[in-house]
Protein backbone atom coordinates (compact mmCIF):
# COMPACT_ATOMS: atom_id res chain seq x y z
CA UNK A 1 0.00 0.00 0.00
CA UNK A 2 1.30 3.38 -0.98
CA UNK A 3 0.36 6.52 1.06
CA UNK A 4 1.21 10.37 -0.14
CA UNK A 5 2.97 11.21 2.46
CA UNK A 6 6.09 9.38 4.36
CA UNK A 7 4.37 7.69 7.66
CA UNK A 8 6.26 9.02 10.38
CA UNK A 9 4.39 12.10 9.09
CA UNK A 10 1.63 10.28 10.45
CA UNK A 11 2.51 8.46 13.49
CA UNK A 12 4.06 11.58 15.00
CA UNK A 13 1.20 13.89 15.04
CA UNK A 14 -1.02 9.98 15.71
CA UNK A 15 1.48 9.53 18.62
CA UNK A 16 0.95 12.95 20.04
CA UNK A 17 -2.61 13.09 20.02
CA UNK A 18 -2.91 9.92 21.71
CA UNK A 19 -0.71 10.80 24.58
CA UNK A 20 -2.86 13.81 25.77
CA UNK A 21 -5.98 12.05 24.66
CA UNK A 22 -4.80 8.59 26.64
CA UNK A 23 -3.75 11.36 29.79
CA UNK A 24 -7.18 13.33 29.46
CA UNK A 25 -9.17 10.24 29.60
CA UNK A 26 -7.39 9.27 32.87
CA UNK A 27 -8.10 12.57 33.97
CA UNK A 28 -11.68 12.49 33.82
CA UNK A 29 -11.34 9.74 35.95
CA UNK A 30 -9.77 11.63 39.11
CA UNK A 31 -6.01 11.77 37.98
CA UNK A 32 -4.23 14.82 39.05
CA UNK A 33 -7.28 16.37 40.46
CA UNK A 34 -5.85 16.59 43.86
CA UNK A 35 -2.40 17.03 43.03
CA UNK A 36 -0.95 19.43 40.22
CA UNK A 37 0.97 17.03 37.09
CA UNK A 38 1.72 21.02 35.31
CA UNK A 39 5.07 22.79 35.61
CA UNK A 40 4.93 24.45 39.23
CA UNK A 41 7.82 26.98 39.21
CA UNK A 42 10.73 27.01 41.75
CA UNK A 43 9.48 23.85 43.28
CA UNK A 44 10.98 20.03 43.54
CA UNK A 45 7.69 18.81 43.43
CA UNK A 46 7.22 21.23 40.31
CA UNK A 47 10.41 19.20 37.95
CA UNK A 48 8.25 16.67 36.86
CA UNK A 49 5.80 18.74 35.44
CA UNK A 50 8.37 19.75 32.91
CA UNK A 51 7.91 15.93 31.27
CA UNK A 52 4.25 15.89 32.31
CA UNK A 53 2.60 19.08 31.99
CA UNK A 54 1.76 19.12 28.07
CA UNK A 55 -0.16 16.05 28.62
CA UNK A 56 -2.57 17.54 30.96
CA UNK A 57 -5.36 20.09 30.22
CA UNK A 58 -7.97 22.31 32.12
CA UNK A 59 -11.01 20.51 30.09
CA UNK A 60 -12.76 19.70 26.53
CA UNK A 61 -12.26 23.24 25.14
CA UNK A 62 -8.63 23.13 26.04
CA UNK A 63 -7.51 20.38 24.58
CA UNK A 64 -9.58 20.50 21.75
CA UNK A 65 -7.92 24.16 20.79
CA UNK A 66 -4.54 23.07 21.41
CA UNK A 67 -5.61 19.31 19.35
CA UNK A 68 -5.61 20.61 16.34
CA UNK A 69 -2.37 23.07 15.78
CA UNK A 70 -0.47 20.15 17.31
CA UNK A 71 -1.43 17.87 14.83
CA UNK A 72 -0.89 20.06 11.68
CA UNK A 73 2.13 21.55 13.45
CA UNK A 74 3.76 18.29 13.56
CA UNK A 75 2.68 16.76 10.39
CA UNK A 76 4.50 20.18 8.90
CA UNK A 77 7.56 19.69 10.97
CA UNK A 78 8.53 16.09 10.59
CA UNK A 79 6.97 16.45 6.68
CA UNK A 80 9.56 19.06 5.81
CA UNK A 81 12.59 18.34 8.28
CA UNK A 82 12.23 15.11 8.84
CA UNK A 83 14.75 13.54 11.54
CA UNK A 84 15.61 17.47 12.73
CA UNK A 85 11.53 17.52 13.60
CA UNK A 86 11.76 14.86 16.54
CA UNK A 87 15.25 16.39 18.04
CA UNK A 88 13.02 19.39 18.49
CA UNK A 89 9.82 18.26 20.08
CA UNK A 90 11.81 15.94 21.92
CA UNK A 91 14.31 18.41 23.13
CA UNK A 92 12.15 21.50 22.72
CA UNK A 93 9.37 19.91 25.26
CA UNK A 94 12.15 19.51 27.92
CA UNK A 95 13.20 22.93 27.24
CA UNK A 96 10.51 24.50 27.45
CA UNK A 97 9.34 23.11 30.52
CA UNK A 98 12.40 24.39 32.33
CA UNK A 99 11.89 28.05 31.15
CA UNK A 100 8.37 27.55 32.35
CA UNK A 101 9.76 26.31 35.67
CA UNK A 102 12.42 28.65 36.21
CA UNK A 103 10.47 32.18 34.99
CA UNK A 104 6.80 31.24 35.16
CA UNK A 105 4.54 33.35 37.77
CA UNK A 106 7.59 35.92 38.56
CA UNK A 107 5.69 38.66 38.04
CA UNK A 108 2.84 37.05 40.23
CA UNK A 109 2.40 36.83 44.36
CA UNK A 110 1.16 32.91 43.74
CA UNK A 111 2.94 30.08 41.53
CA UNK A 112 0.39 28.71 39.18
CA UNK A 113 0.15 24.84 37.55
CA UNK A 114 1.42 25.34 34.34
CA UNK A 115 -0.64 22.50 31.96
CA UNK A 116 -1.10 21.99 28.36
CA UNK A 117 0.69 21.00 25.29
CA UNK A 118 0.40 25.01 23.98
CA UNK A 119 3.71 25.24 24.78
CA UNK A 120 4.75 22.85 21.91
CA UNK A 121 2.24 24.22 19.80
CA UNK A 122 4.37 28.15 20.06
CA UNK A 123 7.59 25.95 19.92
CA UNK A 124 6.59 24.27 16.62
CA UNK A 125 5.10 27.04 14.81
CA UNK A 126 8.25 29.37 15.82
CA UNK A 127 10.57 26.70 14.74
CA UNK A 128 8.70 25.92 11.33
CA UNK A 129 8.51 29.87 10.72
CA UNK A 130 12.14 31.29 11.74
CA UNK A 131 13.70 28.07 9.94
CA UNK A 132 11.92 28.48 6.57
CA UNK A 133 13.02 31.97 6.57
CA UNK A 134 16.43 31.35 7.79
CA UNK A 135 17.35 28.47 5.30
CA UNK A 136 16.00 30.69 2.48
CA UNK A 137 14.19 27.56 0.59
CA UNK A 138 11.15 28.56 -1.53
CA UNK A 139 9.35 25.66 -0.12
CA UNK A 140 9.93 26.49 3.65
CA UNK A 141 9.68 30.41 3.30
CA UNK A 142 6.10 28.99 1.37
CA UNK A 143 5.23 27.12 4.55
CA UNK A 144 6.14 29.79 7.07
CA UNK A 145 3.77 31.90 5.45
CA UNK A 146 1.31 29.11 6.08
CA UNK A 147 1.78 28.91 9.76
CA UNK A 148 1.76 32.54 9.76
CA UNK A 149 -1.79 32.47 8.18
CA UNK A 150 -3.61 30.01 9.89
CA UNK A 151 -1.88 30.30 13.23
CA UNK A 152 -0.43 33.93 13.52
CA UNK A 153 -2.84 34.96 15.80
CA UNK A 154 -0.93 33.15 18.52
CA UNK A 155 1.30 35.72 18.53
CA UNK A 156 -0.81 37.53 20.83
CA UNK A 157 -0.39 34.67 23.34
CA UNK A 158 2.94 35.52 24.24
CA UNK A 159 1.83 38.22 26.58
CA UNK A 160 0.39 38.98 29.73
CA UNK A 161 -2.99 38.85 30.30
CA UNK A 162 -2.67 43.03 31.67
CA UNK A 163 -1.48 43.92 28.75
CA UNK A 164 -4.33 42.14 26.67
CA UNK A 165 -6.71 41.43 28.54
CA UNK A 166 -9.17 41.52 25.11
CA UNK A 167 -7.42 38.54 24.23
CA UNK A 168 -8.41 36.66 27.61
CA UNK A 169 -11.33 37.40 28.12
CA UNK A 170 -13.66 34.26 26.67
CA UNK A 171 -10.88 31.69 28.77
CA UNK A 172 -12.47 30.81 32.51
CA UNK A 173 -9.19 29.33 33.23
CA UNK A 174 -5.83 31.66 33.49
CA UNK A 175 -3.44 31.00 30.48
CA UNK A 176 -0.03 30.05 30.21
CA UNK A 177 1.48 32.75 28.47
CA UNK A 178 4.64 31.98 29.63
CA UNK A 179 4.48 28.50 28.27
CA UNK A 180 3.93 30.01 25.04
CA UNK A 181 6.70 32.58 25.59
CA UNK A 182 8.99 30.00 26.26
CA UNK A 183 7.90 27.73 23.52
CA UNK A 184 8.37 30.67 20.88
CA UNK A 185 11.45 31.17 22.10
CA UNK A 186 12.63 27.58 22.08
CA UNK A 187 11.42 27.29 18.55
CA UNK A 188 13.24 30.06 17.42
CA UNK A 189 16.56 29.20 19.56
CA UNK A 190 16.22 25.77 17.70
CA UNK A 191 15.23 27.42 14.11
CA UNK A 192 19.06 28.95 14.66
CA UNK A 193 21.13 26.21 15.87
CA UNK A 194 19.79 24.10 12.76
CA UNK A 195 19.95 26.40 9.96
CA UNK A 196 22.71 24.71 8.45
CA UNK A 197 21.05 20.88 9.06
CA UNK A 198 18.77 19.47 6.98
CA UNK A 199 16.57 20.63 4.07
CA UNK A 200 18.68 23.55 2.25
CA UNK A 201 18.04 25.93 -0.54
CA UNK A 202 18.90 24.47 -3.71
CA UNK A 203 21.96 25.62 -5.03
CA UNK A 204 22.11 25.73 -8.65
CA UNK A 205 25.01 24.82 -10.72
CA UNK A 206 25.59 28.58 -12.16
CA UNK A 207 25.97 29.91 -8.71
CA UNK A 208 28.79 27.44 -7.95
CA UNK A 209 30.95 28.59 -11.04
CA UNK A 210 32.98 31.09 -9.79
CA UNK A 211 34.67 32.01 -13.50
CA UNK A 212 32.88 31.79 -16.80
CA UNK A 213 33.03 28.98 -19.34
CA UNK A 214 34.44 29.24 -22.44
CA UNK A 215 30.60 29.93 -23.97
CA UNK A 216 30.04 32.48 -21.83
CA UNK A 217 33.34 33.98 -22.70
CA UNK A 218 32.75 34.12 -26.14
CA UNK A 219 29.53 35.69 -25.57
CA UNK A 220 30.84 38.41 -23.65
CA UNK A 221 33.70 39.21 -26.44
CA UNK A 222 30.82 39.21 -29.32
CA UNK A 223 28.75 41.66 -26.86
CA UNK A 224 31.57 44.19 -26.48
CA UNK A 225 32.16 44.55 -30.38
CA UNK A 226 28.62 45.38 -30.56
CA UNK A 227 29.33 48.19 -27.91
CA UNK A 228 30.82 52.11 -29.35
CA UNK A 229 34.58 52.00 -28.31
CA UNK A 230 34.25 54.37 -25.97
CA UNK A 231 31.78 52.60 -23.51
CA UNK A 232 33.68 49.20 -24.65
CA UNK A 233 37.10 51.35 -23.28
CA UNK A 234 34.83 51.81 -20.13
CA UNK A 235 33.28 48.57 -19.95
CA UNK A 236 36.96 46.99 -19.69
CA UNK A 237 37.84 49.67 -17.19
CA UNK A 238 34.92 48.68 -15.04
CA UNK A 239 35.76 45.03 -14.90
CA UNK A 240 39.57 45.32 -14.97
CA UNK A 241 40.08 43.46 -18.39
CA UNK A 242 41.62 46.75 -20.20
CA UNK A 243 44.33 45.27 -22.34
CA UNK A 244 48.29 45.34 -21.23
CA UNK A 245 50.79 48.21 -22.18
CA UNK A 246 53.91 46.51 -23.51
CA UNK A 247 55.91 49.26 -21.33
CA UNK A 248 54.44 48.06 -18.35
CA UNK A 249 55.79 44.42 -18.54
CA UNK A 250 59.02 45.66 -20.03
CA UNK A 251 59.35 48.35 -16.93
CA UNK A 252 57.75 45.75 -14.57
CA UNK A 253 60.51 44.91 -12.68
CA UNK A 254 61.22 48.29 -11.81
CA UNK A 255 57.67 48.83 -10.03
CA UNK A 256 58.75 46.00 -7.15
CA UNK A 257 62.37 47.17 -6.56
CA UNK A 258 62.96 46.88 -2.90
CA UNK A 259 64.37 50.12 -1.41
Amino acid sequence: MTYPFPKNTLIVPLLLLFSIWTVFFFQSLGLGEYNCYGVFPRSLEGLRGILFAPLFHSGWKHIINNSIPLAVLSFFAVLFYQRTAYYVIIFGWILTGLLVWIFGNLWDDYAGCHIGASGIVYLLASYIFFSGIFKKSRNLIALSLIVVFLYGSMIWGVFPEEILPKFYKESSNPISWESHLSGAVVGFFFSIITRKHGVQRKVYSWEMNSEPDARELMLWEKYKQTLPEEERIALEKKYGEEPKNESDDQNYWFTNDSR
